[in-house]
């Protein structure tokens, strides 16, 4: 991690310790803790791309190699508590303008990658540690747009839907009634995509991603479970 990487995340938690020292309340209804919530977030993120030749596809004489930079969007879900313990759904929405250097192949054709959007589903487990601070952990799914192009490809590449998993973690407080603010890490890892090579066979194209990201949101008074009834 960099330097600015290490100043981000340090600023942040320190952000999130500065809210926590502000008195949780309690909503009518369900706790501070519980609720529908959204908000927004920005982050630092590193992603990894990499690119082998298969099936008689021709050698790389240079990958695709890494990106990083700023990412943000927003994000979504619900939660609920049973004493110290808090459980819930969290999705996160991200853009970016990552994208990969030149895969450079044998026969001197090349091809690139850049991800529009990264989505992730995820399970959010959580212990208070102090009335207003939870720590928490994450684990789900994921899913990245990619664009895959370039003249070593046939047809030229195109779009590609990646599925990975994602775990992490965390920590939140609450500040001024039901406002939230977090800070938190997730790795996420894609499987391989394969992409045909103009020239025959496939080249297998893989990404990885790291994220830190700092968010700020609102938990509401309501839960999709009102749907079935009052609480």
């Amino acid at each position: 991690m960099t330097h600015a990487k290490h100043g981000f995340l340090a600023g942040a938690v320190a952000a999130v310790f500065m809210f926590g020292a502000v008195d949780g309340a309690q909503a009518q209804g369900r706790t501070a803790w519980e609720g529908f919530h959204f908000g927004g977030h920005l982050g630092w993120a590193d992603s990894d791309y990499n690119a082998n030749a298969f099936a008689g596809a021709p050698g790389l004489t240079s990958n695709l190699g890494g990106s990083d930079g700023f990412a943000g969007g927003f994000l979504y879900g619900a939660s609920w508590q049973s004493e110290n313990w808090v459980l819930g759904t969290d999705s996160v929405w991200t853009f970016s303008d990552s994208s990969s250097g030149t895969a450079t192949t044998t026969t001197g054709l090349t091809f690139s990658a850049e991800t529009n959007y990264t989505t992730e589903t995820r399970l959010r487990f959580g212990y208070l540690v102090l009335p207003e601070v939870l720590v928490f952990g994450t684990a789900g799914i994921a899913f990245a747009d990619v664009d895959v192009t370039g003249a070593a490809l046939a047809g030229r590449g195109g779009d590609e839907r990646f599925f990975g998993w994602t775990y992490g973690g965390g920590v939140e407080t609450q500040f001024n009634d039901r406002w939230f603010a977090r800070v938190e890490y997730a790795h996420i890892d894609y499987d391989d995509e394969n992409f045909r090579a103009i020239a025959g066979g496939i080249h297998k194209v893989d990404l990885d991603s790291d994220a830190v990201r700092a968010a700020v949101g609102y938990r509401f008074d309501w839960s999709p479970l009102d749907i079935f009834g009052p609480r």
